[in-house]
């Protein structure tokens, strides 16, 4: 059986995480009401101390991740404001929402961020 979210499940403060390139990225809730509407996720991106010129928050930088191994970008998002392409300089941040759409069947189990964590691990956020 499957579980859902009925609303949105705002992330513990330990979910923000610094990229091995120093940046920080943040989950702060992550919706998915039933099986066959989006999941959408209200993410942050924030430039290091060090961020090199022509840094960008991407949206496609975010993925969501199925239990069978695949993964998918984002739609854009009906929720405001949404995460946009956005510069940032050094300590500056980009907040906003991406929906993920999912069909029948599938079982979304992580939102998957492009970099890895300073552990050298996946940075994900669990979908429940």
């Amino acid at each position: 059986m499957l579980a859902f979210a009925a609303s949105a499940r705002p992330q513990s403060p330990a979910d923000r995480r610094t990229t091995t390139t120093g940046n920080l990225v943040a989950a702060y809730a992550i919706v998915w009401p039933n099986p066959t509407s989006p999941v959408s996720a209200d993410v942050e991106v924030c430039a290091g101390a060090d961020a090199p010129p022509n840094l960008f928050a991407f949206p496609s930088f975010f993925q969501l991740r199925f239990a069978d191994g695949g993964v998918i970008g984002s739609a854009g998002s009906l929720k405001k404001p949404p995460l946009e392409k956005t510069p940032l300089r050094p300590k500056q941040c980009a907040r906003g929402w991406l929906d993920f759409v999912v069909t029948a069947g599938q079982k979304p189990v992580a939102i998957r961020y492009h970099e890895a964590g300073a552990d050298k691990k996946p940075i994900e956020w669990p979908v429940k």
